[in-house]
């Protein structure tokens, strides 16, 4: 029994049919004729590269010539030598064609692949600024066809959100308090808790601060949505200190403005000064620092939608750190 080897390519033997008068090439016979061309005319070595055959490789340039009036190639005794000044015109146009064609599949294809859908991402004001800001607004420019929609609340409340699945991604601060078996959680970045006044107040002459210094000293603090406001009750406590609360505050930046000019002492992230340019408000770290890291979590599921998985990814990814 006869077949076709390794080093015996099949060949299709198709029937090139031009129905009427001014019937043109379709993109697929373009293809065939600048394969001829890119042969040096040789039909037998572009019926080779293209697996169809030589007579129905030359039919379609006869018909065609015929239709259209025209001689596409100069012969000599039958076979093909060159383009003729119509040819090289025509083989520059189906180069051109063919290109656009390519251009065209391959954004068609782009635009199959794209991710697409609805991503609800929960994040507290304060990491929002600090944090999240160059992120997100790189999610959006990079991806408009994924709507973004941000819950802007505290992280303390966030995570009841998380929990309902309000969210599909919370950014949230540790210690989250939620079991590992219900969600994925990876830290993105960790920086510490500092306490920010007013150069004048006399805590700012200290070069690291003590917790027993803020025992009975005006405060002005985040309000219990936050997690920080969780976070410095609890140290206090821990301490036995008891500073006198008289502002809380959901805004980061009228904490700091309310230390201006009065002996209020807020605090709140150390990257925060590079968000408020005020030379009147001074830094001071503690000689016990708080740690405040940020978080990413999300519900633990069999399957995510590709729109999270990659918002998730992307997220991770900004950050520089990967899933463990």
């Amino acid at each position: 029994m006869s077949g076709y080897g390794a080093e015996s390519p099949m060949v299709f033997d198709f029937d090139f049919d031009f129905v009427g008068k001014g019937e043109i090439m379709d993109i697929k016979q373009l293809q065939y004729f600048v394969t001829i061309v890119e042969c040096n005319c040789n039909l037998s070595e572009a019926s080779k590269k293209i697996h169809i055959s030589q007579p129905a490789l030359s039919k379609m340039i006869r018909v065609f010539e015929e239709e259209e009036n025209v001689l596409l190639f100069e012969r000599s005794y039958g076979r093909l030598e060159r383009l003729s000044p119509a040819g090289e015109l025509f083989y520059a146009h189906s180069q051109n064609i063919i290109e656009q064609y390519n251009s065209m599949l391959e954004q068609l294809r782009e635009e199959a692949i794209r991710i697409k859908g609805k991503i609800r991402i929960g994040i507290p004001p304060l990491v929002l600024s600090t944090v999240f800001s160059e992120v997100i607004s790189g999610l959006i420019i990079n991806n408009p066809s994924i709507k973004v929609d941000i819950t802007e609340i505290g992280a303390y409340e966030l995570r009841k959100s998380l929990i309902l699945q309000e969210v599909d991604i919370a950014i949230l601060l540790e210690p989250v308090k939620i079991s590992s078996e219900d969600i994925e959680e990876i830290r993105l970045t960790e920086n510490q808790l500092c306490a920010f006044m007013d150069k004048s107040n006399k805590l700012a002459l200290e070069e690291k601060l003590s917790w027993s210094s803020l025992d009975k000293h005006p405060m002005a603090i985040f309000d219990k949505s936050f997690m920080i406001h969780h976070q410095l009750t609890q140290e206090f406590e821990n301490r036995n200190i008891k500073p006198k609360t008289l502002i809380t505050s959901s805004c980061w930046d009228f904490l700091l403005r309310s230390t201006i000019g009065t002996d209020l002492v807020t605090i709140l992230p150390s990257p925060i000064l590079g968000y408020f340019s005020n030379e009147q408000v001074a830094k001071i770290e503690f000689d016990e620092p708080l740690s405040w890291k940020v978080v990413i979590c999300r519900c633990k599921k069999r399957v995510y939608s590709r729109t999270e998985e990659y918002v998730f990814k992307y997220i991770l990814n900004h950050f520089g750190v990967s899933k463990a």
